[in-house]
Parts: structure tokens; sequence; C-alpha cells
């Protein structure tokens, strides 16, 4: 083998490990999640329906509590106008444009499941939620589904 080979060799073995190294890194760090622990304000309105009063939109304060280290496991509490506290238990996953998708759900006192999903942005520093909620089994055929959103104190 001669010398300028053997050089050669190196410089494309060097290249190549340095590409491993970097698909690697950005291989990871597009696995980390959004670490969006926090409280956050917001608001929700019920779908409009026929026959029933227009929505209001009703204030709610949401606790939001991550397994570390910004791991896929959230849970918390959601404390509506009325302070009626519902605990309530999700998971993360990674979104578009850095964002991260939330799906959660609680049990309300008369028992029935609220289902939430929506996206978590980072703007100005602070994250911002958007996404739909519904509830399975309600009696109150005015309720039952809509919209909300919330942003980082």
């Amino acid at each position: 083998m001669n010398k300028r080979w053997t050089v050669s060799l190196i410089v494309v073995l060097c290249f190549f490990m340095a590409n491993v190294f970097v698909a690697v890194s950005l291989q990871a760090q597009s696995k980390k999640l959004c670490c969006v622990a926090g409280t956050y304000q917001g608001f929700q309105i019920s779908a409009a329906k026929p026959n029933c009063p227009r929505p209001e939109k009703e204030n709610f304060t949401m606790e939001i509590k991550q397994e570390e280290p910004c791991n896929d496991k959230v849970w918390g509490t959601i404390t509506d106008a009325s302070s009626l506290v519902n605990n309530w238990k999700g998971t993360l996953s990674k979104g578009l444009r850095g964002c991260c998708r939330l799906v959660g759900s609680f049990t309300t006192p008369p028992g029935n499941t609220v289902k939430f999903e929506g996206n978590l942005c980072r703007k100005l520093g602070k994250w911002q939620g958007k996404g739909t909620w519904v509830e399975i089994n309600s009696s109150n055929p005015c309720k039952g589904s809509g919209t909300w959103e919330m942003t980082q104190i």
C-alpha cells in the first residue's frame, strides 16, 4: 500500500466517522420531547348545538407535571372557574415544527370521561396550547365537545 492511498483512506474514514457522529447526535435530539411542566391559564368553549344556549367561554387553570427528564408521561390538575379540581393524566409525543402533541383524559364527578388533545408550541419563551375535547357518556345534550386554548404563566 502506498503512502498516498493510506492518507486518502484515513481521510475518507474520518469523514465517514464524523457523519455517523452527526447523524447519531441529530437522531438523539429529534427524540427529545418538549419540557412543558408548569401552570397554564386557559379557556374552553363548548361546540354550538341546535336548541341549546349559546356556548360561553369558561376559564380554567391547568397544572402540568412531567416525568423527568422531559419524558412523555404527563399528569396534573385542571381547575375550572367554579374551583372544581379534576386530576388528569396523559402523554406527549413529538409534533411538527418543534411542537409537542398532548393527549389526556380525566373523569368528571358524575363519572363521565373527558378526553382532550392538542398541540403545545413555544412562543416568546412560553408554551401555548390549542386543541379539542370531548366528553364521553354526557347526559347533558348541550355539552359534550368543544375547543380549548391555554398559555403558560
